[in-house]
């Protein structure tokens, strides 16, 4: 008898996670399968003096993967989903091994993730071919509005290379 099929939205804490999540949500209506949110926190550590009260490093892990929780469980409930109770993980560890790792325990049918930020650049360089080899699954990308990413990068980039803040922008015409 077949099993319902998983789909993994792997996401970041930023903008993009919300349209992955309502992707994924909306993959797994359509396939009648469960869809399970991952973040993965990679902290190597050596950052503990720049808190306001100095931490050890297990606690300024255990304190982000707290954070990446709670703003999962957030984004979720904010989306809505009617018949999808998605499963929310937090991972720690570096990015590609840990959403192999999460693959290759799941066996997804697919795995959802934002654009790259930093093209090659990017945490998640060489995530397809990890995915691929982690199990028989497809890697797709969800597109975001682009056109409004693009207008709020050009107009902050602006304000950099002038030296105005969002202050001085607004008093001048």
């Amino acid at each position: 008898m077949p099993t319902k099929p998983t789909i993994i939205a792997a996401v970041d804490l930023d903008s993009r996670a919300p349209s992955v999540i309502a992707h994924g949500a909306r993959l797994a209506e359509l396939c009648g399968g469960a869809l399970v949110v991952v973040h993965v926190v990679d902290y190597p550590g050596g950052y503990e003096a720049d808190h306001a009260a100095p931490q050890r490093p297990d606690q300024v892990l255990e304190d982000m993967t707290r954070h990446a929780r709670a703003s999962l469980v957030g984004r979720v409930a904010c989306l809505d989903l009617r018949t999808i109770s998605p499963e929310i993980r937090v991972e720690s560890g570096p990015v590609v091994q840990s959403l192999a790792r999460v693959a290759a325990e799941l066996r997804p049918r697919y795995v959802l993730v934002g654009p790259r930020r930093l093209g090659p650049l990017s945490a998640t360089g060489g995530l397809a071919s990890t995915i691929r080899e982690a199990g028989d699954c497809e890697l797709l990308v969800v597109p975001v509005d682009g056109q409004r990413s693009i207008a709020r990068l050009l107009v902050r980039a602006k304000r950099w290379l002038t030296g105005r803040g969002a202050l001085s922008s607004a008093h001048s015409g």
